[in-house]
């Protein structure tokens, strides 16, 4: 089973309401915005930058099929941007996560980063077939 970005966010959500967060904002792909905002209940937010590991549209070429190596890395690349950018724009003390299917590619492409999203206080989360979660190690 591959994962698209819904899934992701889906996964994603329970995981964080099992966590005892509470989910203020859940984005469809079609939707513009931060796919997922969660709030902890010590007070602070969890801002979630979403990509999946193939299309969420039906009647695409890429529906269903796992994106290629250079597909994840177009992926990752404008994720990753994108992430960066809500890590700048949010209010200090709320965290900012990356959330991707855990493949091969994504992990290809997310562990040379690792440390330095850690550094721009990034968290880079991988999403599981059966969703499970696992926050990437910055080593």
């Amino acid at each position: 089973m591959m994962l698209d970005e819904n899934d992701v966010i889906v996964a994603l959500s329970t995981f964080l309401k099992s966590q005892g967060y509470s989910v203020a904002q859940q984005l469809h792909t079609t939707e513009k915005g931060v796919d997922l905002v969660a709030i902890h209940p010590s007070g602070p937010r969890l801002h979630v930058e979403a990509k999946g590991g193939t299309s969420s549209r039906q009647g695409s070429n890429r529906y269903g099929k796992p994106y290629t190596q250079s597909q994840v890395f177009d992926r990752v690349s404008k994720g990753f941007y994108s992430t960066v950018l809500l890590r700048a724009t949010v209010p200090a003390g709320d965290e900012v996560a990356m959330a991707v299917p855990d493949t091969v590619h994504f992990r290809k492409y997310l562990a040379p980063i690792a440390k330095v999203a850690h550094g721009l206080q990034i968290h880079l989360i991988l999403v599981g077939n059966e969703s499970q979660v696992e926050y990437l190690p910055t080593r």
